[in-house]
């Protein structure tokens, strides 16, 4: 499940094509550092086989709200709350920037690549950006980002040696909608069992 938030950051993407994997880069950053919020459909498959799809909704700074059938995971950048909805319990945790790493959209975006050799290929339409770990001991692994030519993340792809190969999806986009800070707090249902780590 964390592996989908390593892509939440991957989505503010504004690439120009034939440029170099360092200029893609930095187009990845700056797009960053304009959007406030946006709203995206998520879809992930695990070998090849859907296990999860729904919405994603982010804000700066580091608020966040994924929505799923059976679970929700909102964060206000300081307090996570992680939902089960079939189990009726909801594990509450600080959030902590440096050590939440694939939590933390500026940790995706500014950090993570440089910890990675970059690289670029093409795939029919799309530029792929390749960040692949300089560490055999990264818990990461290889990221693959499909960028369309509308400068949007129409695809990742994570290869780990834990995980095996993860693809997500982004589709809907809509950009600096000023989603109001309600949607980055959680109320658990009554009857839910709480779990308070903080």
């Amino acid at each position: 499940m964390k592996l989908i938030f390593s892509l939440i950051l991957i989505i503010f993407t504004s690439v120009t094509f034939s440029q170099d994997a360092q200029t893609v880069l930095k187009s990845l950053q700056n797009k960053f550092d304009s959007i406030n919020d946006l709203t995206v459909t998520v879809s992930q498959k695990v070998s090849g086989k859907a296990n999860l799809s729904g919405k994603l909704i982010f804000k700066k700074e580091n608020k966040l709200r994924i929505q799923f059938p059976n679970q929700t995971i909102v964060s206000d950048g300081k307090t996570t709350w992680n939902y089960n909805k079939k189990d009726k319990k909801v594990i509450i945790s600080n959030y902590d920037e440096s050590g939440s790493g694939l939590l933390s959209i500026n940790y995706l975006v500014n950090q993570y690549p440089s910890e990675c050799n970059l690289s670029l290929s093409t795939d029919g339409g799309d530029q792929v950006l390749i960040l692949t770990p300089k560490s055999k001991r990264n818990n990461i692994g290889e990221v693959k980002l499909f960028i369309t030519k509308d400068n949007l993340i129409d695809k990742a792809v994570i290869t780990n040696q834990a995980a095996g190969k993860m693809e997500v999806s982004f589709s809907n986009y809509k950009l600096n909608q000023e989603i109001p800070n309600s949607e980055f707090s959680f109320t658990p249902p009554e009857g839910t069992i709480l779990v308070d780590l903080r």
